[in-house]
């Protein structure tokens, strides 16, 4: 294999291309079922090393100029093969991380139908549920019974408990006492107003934020991708800086992909006249 002086493509033959093409094939199918063994609980972690690995490899793969249409064609549904490969997998982790995965449900629904009530961590290792998963299911399945009997929540006073309410002074009921300061609810983190970013929209931010875990995600990294709050702090200190130096009023943000790292860069999108 051989690498362009200009530009990231790379030269292979036609026997390269279909050997490449066919190694990918192999490990992909490979990679499949690891997950499916983690996802039974026969594994106890994902393989997160094998899928970096497969994904450099799809990177790389991208930027080699396939002549063959048969080749390419093959190529192509290698590509789709992948993504929708990688989405059931990022969306069966999210289930096993919120308790909701469907193959935990079933089986715990068959059990609990003979016995009833609200399942044990024990009883759900006695299922076959992989033991890194037991809390986060029982957890959310003892809320469910929960909020199903109603145990959970107090039980309002009937209307013979409560204390006929005083006159007031033109006969009718007095008010309600106001309620303290202190017991008064705080507005939630969402209502606060954000702080605009200085030369860039709000639009222009969000769009460049999906592009950002778009990209960890097709490096299998998505749990190094930082918080929206953690990026909008960070550049709402380095953007007056840019905008000073660069000469600007608005600027633009870029995706970039150094190696294994995802960066955002701040370009300026003109010049102050």
């Amino acid at each position: 294999m051989k690498k362009a002086s200009a530009g990231l493509t790379f030269q292979l033959s036609r026997e390269g291309i279909e050997t490449r093409i066919g190694e990918m094939e192999k490990k992909i199918e490979r990679l499949r079922s690891m997950y499916e063994s983690f996802f039974m609980g026969v594994e106890r972690i994902p393989p997160n090393t094998a899928r970096r690995e497969m994904n450099r490899l799809m990177l790389e793969m991208q930027q080699v100029p396939i002549g063959n249409a048969s080749l390419r064609f093959r190529f192509q549904s290698l590509s789709q093969k992948w993504v929708l490969h990688m989405t059931y997998w990022n969306r069966t982790m999210r289930e096993i991380e919120a308790g909701t995965f469907r193959r935990d449900v079933a089986r715990t629904q068959r059990h609990l139908a003979e016995r009833g009530g609200a399942i044990t961590e024990e009883e759900a290792l006695a299922l076959g549920i992989p033991k890194n998963r037991v809390k986060a299911f029982v957890a959310r399945h003892q809320r469910l019974s929960l909020k199903k009997t109603g145990t959970a929540l107090p039980a309002a006073p009937g209307p013979t408990s409560a204390p006929p309410a005083p006159a007031g002074p033109t006969g009718g009921r007095a008010q309600p006492p106001p309620i303290p300061a202190s017991a008064r609810r705080s507005p939630s983190p969402d209502a606060v107003a954000v702080t605009p970013l200085p030369g860039l929209t709000d639009i222009d931010f969000e769009s460049a934020y999906r592009r950002y875990l778009d990209a960890h995600k097709k490096l299998g990294r998505e749990a190094e991708a930082l918080p929206k709050d953690k990026i909008r702090a960070r550049l709402g200190k380095q953007l007056p800086t840019i905008l000073e130096d660069k000469k600007c009023d608005r600027v633009q943000l870029d995706v970039a992909v150094e190696g294994d790292k995802v960066r955002l860069r701040a370009w300026p999108a003109d010049s102050k006249s």
